[in-house]
C-alpha cells in the first residue's frame, strides 16, 4: 500500500509533536493501538478517504523523474535493476545456501595456517583468493562499487575483504622483513568467518566499538605511563652496566664481567675476589653482550632511553614479572627508594588504573540516572503492558482457532466414521495394550520422581565418586581391584537409571534439561568404552591400563548433577546452577574469544614462524598447535614478556606483535569478559535464587516430629479406649456404693437433732460466746504478723531499690567512662603499644637482651590494662546478655577477649609461635576505629566480615571442581614426578629411569608440586589457577614418562590443553565468582550502611546529589590589584597570554626530560641541563608571581600552590646543591627523581585548560579515597602474616628463590615485600616450594627451634608443613577477598561517580551554580536578599534547562516560594533573605521535580547525614519560610509609609509607592539580553 501511495506522490504531513502526543494517548485510553500497528499498513484506502487531512500530494512531474533516475542507476556502469543477469546474482547471494558456502570456504582458509607443508598451504590460499574474487564481483555486479548508499565498498567489512583479496597474491614475493609484514595483512581474511556468522558479527562490533569508551581511561593511563617512565629515567639510568667485574681495573679497554654472578651490584655487595663497576666510569664503550641473558631479560630490562623505560613501565599494567624487574634494579640502587617507585607504579598502574578499565566496562551494566530515565521508564512499563495486552489477544485467537479445527475435525471424523471402524475384537485388543503401555508409564514416572529413587541414583554417584577418588600413588593391588569392581557396578546401574528416567520421563521430557543432557553424555561414554574393551578383548572390571583408567574416571564428572539437583547443600547447588546459567549465557562471547585466539595465533605463526632456533623453547610459533598455546598465554597473562624478548632478539616485530595482542586481548577483551561475568553471574544469582528456595529444616524436623507423633497418638487412642472401659466399669460400681451412704447420713441426722433437743439452751449460748471470742483473737493475731511480715518486705524492698540506684549509678558512671573520649585515645595507645612490641619481637631478638625484658614489660602492661578495659565494658554493658552488651556489641570484642586470654597464659607458658600469632591481631582493632572515622573503611569494614562468610562457602564449591578436575591428573601422573638431583649436564642425558640415576650417584627426588593423590592434585590446581609464572609447572607435567622414569621436555604437549582449560575454570570462571559475590557484598553492605536500602533508586540519586551540594562552598571574588606592581604581578601570573607562556615552558620542560638516554653527548647533556634551569628559574619567577598576586588568601585561591612551591624549593636545592654532590650517588639520583616528579606535576595546569583532559582525571582522583582505605585494610592483615612469617621461616636456609636478599622473612620490611609479591600471585608456588621443603638427600638443613640453636647454626633452618596452611590461607584471605574487596571499593567508587557525572544534574552544573551565586555575593558570606535570590533562581533555571517563563511569571512567584519553603534568616543589620545551601538545595530539587516529572525525591523515613555549616551561625533563623516572603514585602512597604509619616512627609506619590510594592512583591524582571 505504501509503494502504491509514493508511487502517486502522496506522503504523510509532518505532525506536530502535541498533535503526536494527544493522538497517542487516544489510543492508549481506547486500547487500539494493537489494531492499528502490525504486519499491515497504517492506513487503507477508505483510512485515505476518511483522514484526507493527514495526507498531502506531492508533485507527480518530480516523483517521476525520481523513480526514472532510480531505474537509471547501473552496477559497473553496466547492469541495471531490470538486467536479468543481475537479478539472478542478487538472488544467489541472497540465498542461505550460498552464505554456507562462503562459510565453509573462509573456514578453509585455515588449513593453509595449520600445515606446515608450503605448497600445499599456497595452492589452498590461491583457490580461496580465486574464490572469493569471483564473491566480490558477484557484490560488486548486485550493489555496485561505491557509488550508490548500498554499495560494496560503502561497508567496512568489505573494505577488509577486498585488501584481503589484493594482499593474498603477495604470497608469491620472497620472504624478507618487509614482505613478511606485508604478507601478513592478508590474514584479514579470517574476518570473513566472523562477518559471515550473524552472532560472532554482532559480538565483535560491540567489542570493537567498546574502545571508544575507553579514552577517559586510556589517556590517563597513557600519561601516568609517561610520568613514570621519565622518573624511571633519571632514577636508574645507566645501572644495567652496573656488575661484579673480575679486576678491579679494565685490562686493554675490556672489563670483564663474571658471567656465574648475574645480578647487579651496588647496594648488593659482589663476592670475594670480584668488583663492582661499570664501564662508563672508565669511559669504555657498553658490552653489548654481557647482559644478554635471561637474568637480565636480554638486555631489553633497562631506564637507557625513554622507550625502554616505557616499555618497562607497560608490563607493569599487567603486573607482569614486577618483582623480578624490583629485585634487579634494587640491588644497584637504594632499596628503599626502589621499593617505593615500583610499588607506587603497580598500586596505581595494576591495582587501580587496570581496575578502572574493568570498572568502566562493568559501569555499562549499571543503573544509569534514574530521574533522567524516569519517564523512559515509565514509557516501557507502558509498552510491555500493550505487549501483554497483544500477546493475550493472541494467545485467545489461537485458542479459538485451535477449537474450531478440532470441532471441525470432529464432525469429519464423525462423517467418517464408519469407515475407520475397527472390529470388536481388534479395537479390544488395541484398547488393551494402549492401558498397558498407560500404567507401564506411569509406573515408571512415578517410579523416577519418587524421592528414594533419587536417593539411590545420589548414593550411587557419591559410591562411583569415591571409587574414584581413592586413588594415590603406593595404593595396594587388592583395594584398587576392589575400588574398580565398585565401580563398575555404578557403570551397570547407571545404564538402569538412565532407563528408568527415560522411560518414565520421555525423551523430550528428559533431555529438556542441560543437566540431563550432560549426564547422558558422561554415561554414554563409559558404554563407548565397554564396547571398545569387548572389541578389543579386553577385560572389562579390573583393567590397570592408565588411558582406560582415564576414560572411566570421566564419571565423576556426575557430581555435577548431584551438586545441580542437592537442595541439601543449598549454597553450593545456588552456585552451580549460576555459574551454568551464565557460562551458556556467554557462549556467543566465549565463541568470540576462539575466534579471537585463531586471529592471533595465525598472526604470530606469519610473522614470527622459525624466527627463533634454540633448544628445550617452551612457548614458540613455528606450528599452529604451538602458536594457539602462545595467544592463549597472551589472553592469560602468562609469560608473554619473556617469549616477547626472546623474539625480540632476532627481529622488532615482536615487540608490536606482542604489545598489540596483549593490549586487545589481555588489558581490552579478558577485561570486558570479566566485566560481563560479573553482571551476568550475579543476575543469574539472584534468579535462582528466588526460583530455588532452600530447605527448611525446622519444618522437616516437625514433620519427622509430627509422624512420630502420629504413631504415638495410635497407641495412645489404645490406650484411652482401655481406660474408659476401666472408668466405666468403676462408676457402675461407685452408683452402687452411692446409696449406701445416703442412708448412713439420714440416720446421723437424725441422732443429732435428738441430742441438740436434749442440750439445755443455756449451755448451747455460753459455747456459742466462747467460739467468737476465740475466733476474735485469732483475727488480731492474724493482722499482726501480717502487719509484722508486709514492715520486713517494705524495709528489704528499700534495702533493695538503695542497692539498685547505687549500682545504676555505678553503672552509668562506668559508661561514661568507657565512652569518654580519653578512654578511647587511651584504649588506642595501648593498641598501638602492643603492636609495636609485637613488630619489634622477631625470633632473631636475644630473649637476655635489655631488649627483650622491656618488651616483655610491656607485654604484661598491656595485658594487665587489657583486663581492666574489658572488666570496665562488661561493668558498664553487661558480658554476653542483652544486644548492647559487650561481646554482642561488636566482634571486634570477642576478638579482643580472646586475644586477651591467650596473652593471659602465654604469660605463664613458655614462648610458642601461636601466642605471637594471637598478640599481632591486636592490630585488627585499628580497622574499627578506622570505621568510626572514615566512612569508606566503614564499608570495606562491614562487608569484609560478611564476604568471610559467602568465601567460605565458595571455597568449598571450588575446592570440589579441583578434586573433579585433579582426579584426570592423578588417574595418569601418580607417581610420575620423580627426578634425578645431583648429577652433572652431560650425564643427564644418559640417565633413563630410577635405577640408572641411583647407579651414576644421584638422588632420585620426589617434586613437591605433583599428582601423587587427590590433595596434591588439588593443590597443584589451585597453584596454577591463582599464580602467574605456572608455565614451569606445566614443563614438569609434559614432562613426565611415567613411574621410575626420568622427565624429558616436550614428552607430551597434549598436556598444555588439560591447563589452559583449566585455567578457563579456575581463573576466568572461579576467581571471578569470588569477585562477583565480594562486588555483590560490598554494594549491598554500602547500601545498608548508607541508611538507604529501603529509598528507591530516585531518593538515593537526589541523596546523593543532595550531598554534593552540602559539600559545596560559596565562592569568594577576589579584587585585582590596584596599584601598576600588583597589576603588573598579577598579569605575570593570571594573564591569558601569559598562562600560554607557561603551558609552553611546562610542555618544553617535559619533553627535555625525556630526551636524556645513556652514553649521550656532553655537549647535549649540557645543552638540556641550562632548558631544564631555564625552565625551573621561569617556574620560580611564576610561582612567586602568583604567591605575590594571591596574598593573602593564597590557599583558598590555589591549593596547588603548596605543591609548586615545594617543587621548586626542591627543584633549586637540586640544580643548586645536591647536583653538585658528585661523591653522593644514590642521594643525587633519589634527589634528582624526586626534583623531575614535581616538575612533571605541573602538567597538571594543561590538563586543567581542557574540561574533557580534565574530566577523565576526576576518574582517577574519584576512586583515589576507596583506594586508600583498602590500602590500609591491606597493610594491617599484611603485618599480621608477616610477623607469623617470620615467626615461622626466619631460620629457613637460602635457596633457589628465597635466596636471602630480595625474598625472605629474616626482617619485617623484607617479609611485608614476599608477602606482596605472593599477593599479586606472581610465582608464590616457588616461595611455598621453598619453605615447605624438609632435609632430603638432595637439601641439608636443621631443624631450629629458639635462638640459642640459630646462634649455633646461623641461616641453615629446614622448612615446615605449616607452609602450606601460611601461605594457602594468606591467598584465600588477602588476595581471594582483600584485593577482590579493593577491586570492589574501585568499581563502587567508579560506580559513583559514573551516576554523578549521569545524573540529573552533575557536578558540573553546580560548579556553574557557584559562579551565579559569586556574582551577587561576592564575599562568599552565603547570604542572598530577595531580589538577588530572584535574579539567581531565574538563572540556575536556565542552567539546570528549565524554561524560565513558569519562574518569571508574577503570578506564580507566590506558589514558587510556597514550593520552595526556604527557611529565612536575618543578618547582623536585620536585613531578611536566604542562605547558601538551602537556596541550592531547594532551587535543585524544585529544577529537578519540573524538568524531569518526578516526585517524591524527599523521603519521609530517612533524609540522609545532617550537614552542619560554619557560616549558619552569624545569622539567626526566623520561623517564617519563602512561602511568607509576600506578605512581609506588603508588612515592610506599610511600615515605611508609617515611618515616612513620623518624618513629616506630607505628601506620598501613591502610584510610585505602587510601583515599589509592585516591584518588591513580584522582583525585577529578566533581561534576556
Amino acid at each position: 500500500m505504501s509503494l502504491t501511495l509514493k508511487k502517486l506522490g502522496i506522503e504523510y504531513k509532518e505532525i506536530s509533536l502535541a498533535q503526536a502526543n494527544e493522538a497517542s494517548q487516544s489510543i492508549r485510553q481506547m486500547r487500539l493501538e494493537q489494531i492499528l500497528v502490525g504486519d499491515c499498513e497504517n492506513f487503507g484506502w477508505q483510512n485515505l478517504i476518511n483522514r484526507h487531512d493527514l495526507i498531502q500530494v506531492k508533485n507527480l512531474d518530480k516523483t517521476s523523474k525520481d523513480s526514472k533516475k532510480k531505474n537509471l542507476t547501473k552496477t559497473l556502469f553496466i547492469f541495471s535493476n531490470s538486467n536479468p543477469l543481475r537479478k539472478g546474482i542478487t538472488q544467489l547471494i541472497q540465498n542461505q545456501n550460498y552464505k554456507y558456502f562462503i562459510i565453509l570456504i573462509a573456514a578453509t582458509c585455515l588449513i593453509p595456517y595449520c600445515i606446515n607443508e608450503k605448497r600445499l598451504a599456497i595452492s589452498i590460499e590461491v583457490v580461496c583468493n580465486i574464490i572469493f574474487g569471483f564473491d566480490i564481483l558477484l557484490f560488486m555486479i548486485a550493489y555496485g562499487v561505491i557509488l550508490d548508499k548500498k554499495s560494496y565498498l560503502r561497508d567496512c567489512w568489505n573494505i577488509v575483504n577486498v585488501l584481503a583479496f589484493i594482499f593474498t597474491w603477495f604470497i608469491f614475493l620472497e620472504d624478507n622483513k618487509v614482505n613478511d609484514v606485508i604478507k601478513t595483512i592478508r590474514i584479514l581474511r579470517l574476518f570473513r568467518l566472523i562477518q559471515e556468522i550473524p552472532l560472532l558479527r554482532i559480538q565483535f562490533t560491540a567489542y570493537v566499538s567498546s574502545f571508544l569508551k575507553l579514552k577517559q581511561v586510556l589517556i590517563p593511563i597513557f600519561l601516568v605511563m609517561i610520568y613514570f617512565a621519565i622518573i624511571g629515567l633519571h632514577l636508574f639510568i645507566g645501572l644495567t652496566e652496573k656488575r661484579c667485574r673480575i679486576t678491579p681495573e679494565p685490562i686493554d679497554g675490556v672489563w670483564l664481567a663474571d658471567d656465574e654472578v648475574l645480578k647487579l651490584c651496588g647496594i648488593w655487595e659482589c663476592p670475594e675476589n670480584l668488583y663492582c663497576g661499570s664501564p662508563v666510569d672508565h669511559n669504555l664503550p657498553k658490552n653489548m653482550t654481557e647482559n644478554d641473558v635471561a637474568d637480565f631479560s636480554w638486555d631489553f630490562i633497562r631506564f637507557d632511553d625513554f622507550f625502554h623505560s616505557l616499555l618497562v613501565v607497560f608490563t607493569f599494567l599487567n603486573v607482569t614479572g614486577w618483582s623480578g624487574t624490583t629485585f634487579m634494579f634494587w640491588k644497584a640502587m637504594t632499596t628503599y627508594v626502589t621499593a617505593t617507585y615500583f610499588l607506587v607504579l603497580i598500586v596505581l598502574l595494576a591495582f587501580i588504573l587496570s581496575n578502572l578499565l574493568l570498572a568502566l566496562f562493568y559501569e555499562s551494566f549499571m543503573e544509569k540516572s534514574s530521574i533522567k530515565n524516569s519517564s523512559s521508564k515509565a514509557k516501557k512499563q507502558e509498552q510491555e503492558i500493550e505487549e501483554d495486552l497483544k500477546k493475550k489477544n493472541q494467545e485467545q485467537l489461537m485458542n479459538r482457532l485451535a477449537l474450531m479445527s478440532k470441532s471441525k475435525g470432529q464432525l469429519v471424523g464423525h462423517n467418517q466414521s464408519f469407515n475407520g471402524q475397527l472390529p470388536f475384537d481388534q479395537q479390544f485388543q488395541f484398547d488393551q495394550t494402549t492401558q498397558q503401555q498407560q500404567e507401564q508409564i506411569r509406573f515408571f514416572d512415578s517410579l523416577s520422581n519418587s524421592k528414594n529413587f533419587n536417593f539411590i541414583n545420589n548414593l550411587c554417584i557419591i559410591l562411583s565418586a569415591l571409587a574414584i577418588i581413592i586413588d594415590y600413588k603406593g595404593i595396594s593391588k587388592r583395594a584398587l581391584e576392589q575400588l574398580q569392581m565398585v565401580d563398575f557396578f555404578c557403570i551397570v546401574y547407571s545404564l538402569v537409571e538412565m532407563a528408568i528416567l527415560i522411560s518414565g520421563k520421555g525423551l523430550k521430557g528428559y533431555f529438556s534439561k542441560d543437566i540431563n543432557k550432560f549426564d547422558f553424555f558422561v554415561i554414554s561414554s563409559q558404554w563407548i568404552l565397554i564396547f571398545v574393551l569387548v572389541v578389543i578383548d579386553e577385560s572389562l572390571v579390573i583393567n590397570h591400563n592408565v588411558y582406560v583408567t582415564f576414560f572411566k574416571s570421566l564419571k565423576i564428572l556426575r557430581v555435577f548433577r548431584f551438586v545441580y539437583n542437592a537442595k541439601l547443600f543449598y549454597t553450593i547447588t545456588l552456585l552451580m546452577r549460576s555459574l551454568v546459567n551464565t557460562l551458556t549465557r556467554l557462549k556467543s562471547i566465549l565463541a568470540l574469544w576462539a575466534c579471537l585466539v585463531i586471529l592471533i595465533a595465525v598472526v604470530g605463526k606469519s610473522l614470527l614462524q622459525d624466527k627463533l632456533q634454540e633448544e628445550e623453547m617452551t612457548i614458540y610459533y613455528d606450528d599452529f598447535g604451538s602458536a594457539l598455546m602462545a595467544a592463549v598465554n597472551i589472553f592469560y597473562n602468562e609469560e608473554w614478556h619473556v617469549t616477547m624478548y626472546k623474539y625480540a632478539r632476532h627481529t622488532y616485530v615482536s615487540f608490536f606483535y606482542s604489545i598489540f595482542s596483549v593490549i586487545l586481548g589481555q588489558i581490552f577483551f579478558i577485561r570486558l569478559l570479566m566485566a560481563v561475568f560479573l553482571n551476568e553471574f550475579v543476575q543469574q544469582l539472584k534468579k535462582i535464587e528466588e526460583e530455588l528456595k532452600p530447605i527448611d529444616f525446622k519444618q522437616f524436623i516437625q514433620s519427622i516430629l509430627q509422624c512420630l507423633q502420629s504413631k504415638d497418638k495410635k497407641k495412645n487412642q489404645k490406650i484411652t479406649k482401655y481406660i474408659t472401659q476401666k472408668s466405666d466399669e468403676k462408676n457402675q460400681i461407685a452408683e452402687e456404693s452411692e446409696a449406701r451412704p445416703k442412708k448412713d447420713k439420714n440416720n446421723e441426722n437424725r441422732i443429732n437433732s435428738i441430742l441438740n433437743q436434749n442440750v439445755p439452751q443455756q449451755e448451747l449460748d455460753e459455747l456459742q460466746n466462747w467460739l467468737q471470742v476465740d475466733l476474735q483473737k485469732q483475727e488480731q493475731q492474724e493482722i499482726k504478723s501480717n502487719l509484722s511480715n508486709n514492715n520486713v518486705q517494705n524495709e528489704r524492698e528499700s534495702v533493695r531499690n538503695l542497692n539498685q540506684t547505687k549500682s545504676n549509678i555505678n553503672i552509668s558512671k562506668t559508661e561514661q567512662i568507657v565512652d569518654s573520649f580519653i578512654f578511647q585515645l587511651f584504649a588506642l595507645l595501648i593498641v598501638l603499644a602492643s603492636t609495636i612490641r609485637v613488630g619489634m619481637t622477631t625470633p632473631f631478638l636475644d630473649p637476655n637482651s635489655d631488649t627483650s625484658q622491656i618488651l616483655k614489660i610491656v607485654n604484661i602492661t598491656t595485658t594487665i590494662l587489657f583486663i581492666v578495659q574489658i572488666i570496665l565494658n562488661i561493668i558498664a554493658r553487661g558480658f554476653i546478655i542483652g544486644e548492647n552488651s559487650y561481646i554482642q556489641r561488636s566482634p571486634y570484642n570477642i576478638l579482643n577477649v580472646i586475644v586477651t586470654l591467650v596473652e593471659i597464659i602465654s604469660l605463664f607458658a613458655p614462648s610458642h609461635t601461636i601466642f605471637h600469632f594471637f598478640s599481632s591481631l591486636r592490630i585488627i582493632e585499628f580497622i574499627r576505629i578506622g570505621a568510626l572515622l572514615n566512612t569508606s573503611i566503614n564499608y570495606i569494614s562491614q562487608a569484609l566480615l560478611k564476604a568471610f562468610q559467602t568465601m567460605i562457602q565458595l571455597s568449598i564449591f571450588c575446592f570440589i571442581i579441583l578434586l573433579i578436575y585433579g582426579t584426570f591428573a592423578t588417574k595418569i601422573l601418580k607417581g610420575a614426578f620423580f627426578y634425578c638431583s645431583g648429577i652433572s649436564n652431560e650425564e643427564e642425558y644418559i640417565i633413563n629411569d630410577k635405577w640408572d640415576c641411583l647407579d651414576h650417584g644421584g638422588s632420585w627426588i620426589n617434586r613437591i608440586l605433583g599428582y601423587d593423590n587427590i590433595f596434591d592434585s588439588a593443590l597443584t590446581l589451585f597453584v596454577t589457577a591463582t599464580t602467574e609464572a605456572w608455565l614451569e609447572i606445566l614443563i614438569h607435567t609434559w614432562s613426565a614418562r611415567g613411574v621410575d622414569l626420568t622427565p624429558q621436555n616436550n614428552n607430551n604437549r597434549w598436556w598444555a590443553v588439560y591447563f589452559q582449560v583449566f585455567f578457563f575454570i579456575g581463573n576466568i570462571c572461579m576467581l571471578n565468582m569470588f569477585i562477583s559475590l565480594v562486588v555483590e557484598t560490598y554494594q549491598q553492605t554500602k547500601i545498608k550502611a548508607q541508611g538507604m536500602s529501603e529509598l528507591d533508586s530516585n531518593q538515593r540519586e537526589w541523596l546523593s546529589i543532595k550531598q554534593s551540594i552540602n559539600h559545596l562552598k560559596p565562592r569568594r571574588l577576589y579584587e585585582k590589584p590596584k596599584s601598576k606592581v600588583g597589576l603588573f604581578i598579577y598579569s605575570i601570573a593570571e594573564s591569558k597570554a601569559t598562562k600560554y607562556f607557561w603551558h609552553a615552558l611546562i610542555l618544553l620542560n617535559t619533553f627535555t626530560l625525556a630526551l636524556y638516554y645513556d652514553r649521550q653527548d656532553k655537549d647535549f647533556i649540557q645543552a638540556l641541563d641550562l632548558i631544564n634551569l631555564i625552565c625551573t628559574l621561569s617556574f620560580t619567577v611564576e610561582v612567586l608571581s602568583r604567591v605575590i598576586a594571591k596574598f593573602p588568601n593564597i590557599y583558598d585561591r590555589d591549593p596547588f600552590i603548596i605543591v609548586d612551591v615545594l617543587g621548586i624549593i626542591i627543584n633549586l636545592v637540586n640544580q643548586f646543591s645536591i647536583s653538585q654532590m658528585n661523591d653522593q650517588f644514590y642521594l643525587q639520583r633519589g634527589f634528582e627523581a624526586l626534583s623531575v616528579g614535581f616538575q612533571l606535576l605541573r602538567n597538571y595546569y594543561i590538563i586543567k585548560r581542557f574540561p574533557e583532559l580534565e574530566k577523565l582525571f576526576h576518574t582517577i582522583f574519584s576512586v583515589v579515597p576507596s583506594a586508600l582505605s583498602m590500602l590500609f585494610i591491606m597493610f594491617i592483615f599484611l603485618f599480621i602474616f608477616a610477623c607469623l612469617g617470620m615467626d615461622l621461616f626466619g631460620y629457613l636456609r637460602p635457596q633457589n628463590k628465597m635466596e636471602g636478599f630480595d625474598l625472605h622473612f629474616k626482617k619485617f620490611t623484607t617479609a611485608m615485600f614476599s608477602l606482596i609479591r605472593v599477593a599479586s600471585s606472581e610465582e608464590w608456588w616457588a616461595l611455598l616450594i621453598d619453605s615447605v621443603r624438609i632435609r632430603n638427600p638432595d637439601f641439608a638443613c636443621i631443624y631450629i627451634n629458639n635462638y640459642e640453636e640459630f646462634q649455633l647454626y646461623g641461616y641453615n633452618g629446614c622448612g615446615t608443613h605449616w607452609a602450606y596452611v601460611f601461605y594457602v590461607s594468606f591467598h584465600l584471605i588477602f588476595s581471594l577477598v582483600i584485593l577482590n574487596l579493593f577491586i570492589a571499593s574501585i568499581l563502587g567508587a567508579y560506580e559513583e561517580h559514573a551516576k554523578q557525572e549521569q545524573s540529573a544534574i552533575s557536578k558540573y552544573q553546580l560548579h556553574d551554580v557557584l559562579n551565579y551565586w559569586a556574582q551577587y555575593d561576592p564575599k562568599g558570606t552565603g547570604f542572598l536578599n530577595y531580589k538577588q535570590f530572584w535574579k539567581l533562581s531565574s538563572e540556575i533555571a536556565i542552567c539546570f534547562g528549565v524554561p524560565v517563563k513558569e519562574l518569571l511569571d508574577p503570578a506564580n512567584k507566590k506558589n514558587f516560594l510556597k514550593a520552595l519553603n526556604i527557611p529565612l534568616y536575618e543578618d547582623g543589620e536585620g536585613l531578611i533573605g536566604y542562605l547558601f545551601h538551602d537556596v541550592i538545595v531547594s532551587l535543585t530539587r524544585l529544577s529537578v521535580e519540573l524538568k524531569y516529572g518526578v516526585r517524591d525525591l524527599e523521603s519521609d523515613t530517612y533524609k540522609g547525614k545532617e550537614f552542619v555549616h560554619q557560616y549558619y551561625k552569624k545569622f539567626k533563623k526566623t520561623p517564617y519560610y519563602s512561602g511568607q516572603m509576600s506578605t512581609m514585602i506588603y508588612l515592610q512597604a506599610k511600615a515605611r509609609m508609617l515611618i515616612n509619616k513620623k518624618k513629616g512627609v506630607k505628601c506620598l506619590d501613591i502610584g510610585a509607592l505602587k510601583q515599589e510594592l509592585q516591584c518588591q512583591n513580584d522582583g525585577d524582571k529578566f533581561d534576556n539580553s
